[in-house]
């Protein structure tokens, strides 16, 4: 009879080689042996992701929380769909939880800004993205996206600089917005 530990390692093989139909059975083999392991319900939960099970990997990641509240990778991956599904309150309040327990991460502060533009605050987008840029200097979609809420406040200055940074640091997207604000 397999362990938990042996459904773990199946399914994290299964995992790398992309079978994750494999591997999200494998992983709820493992949780029925050992339901209080947070780590398995957040392997499932990515797994789940991959298969396009995307309420099923929210819940795996909501009970990876309720397991372990400061699971860092599970607050990202729970927030990533909140934000997709359009629950932008509640995404935002993952990454305050997930930036709480590591402020160095910069696409903590970049994916945050994103939500804060998507939802017009302006203001606290531009913060997390100037936060994002304080870690990585070279972050060319930070820059873009600072450079698209500048453009929103008719900050057309800052905008084309940050477009320009953007441009430098790998976007093309920015040459665009670069060439429409000079014209």
């Amino acid at each position: 009879m397999k362990s938990s530990q042996d459904y773990i390692i199946d399914g994290d093989l299964k995992f790398e080689s992309q079978d994750f139909d494999g591997a999200a059975k494998d992983y709820t083999a493992a949780i029925k042996l050992d339901p209080a392991n947070a780590d398995i319900h957040y392997n499932k939960g990515l797994a789940e992701f991959f298969r396009k099970n995307i309420s099923v990997a929210y819940e795996d990641f909501s009970k990876t929380l309720t397991l372990n509240p400061k699971h860092e990778d599970a607050l990202f991956n729970r927030a990533r769909i909140a934000a997709m599904l359009g629950s932008y309150q509640i995404a935002i309040t993952d990454y305050n939880h997930a930036i709480e327990l590591n402020d160095e991460d910069a696409e903590l502060f970049n994916n945050r800004g994103a939500i804060k533009l998507q939802t017009k605050d302006l203001a606290g987008a531009i913060a997390d993205f100037t936060s994002a840029l304080s870690i990585n200097p070279a972050d060319g979609k930070a820059f873009y996206n600072r450079g698209t809420a500048y453009l929103q406040k008719h900050d057309n200055l800052n905008a084309i600089q940050d477009f320009a940074q953007a441009y430098q640091n790998g976007v093309m997207q920015a040459k665009e917005m670069l060439v429409s604000l000079q014209n």
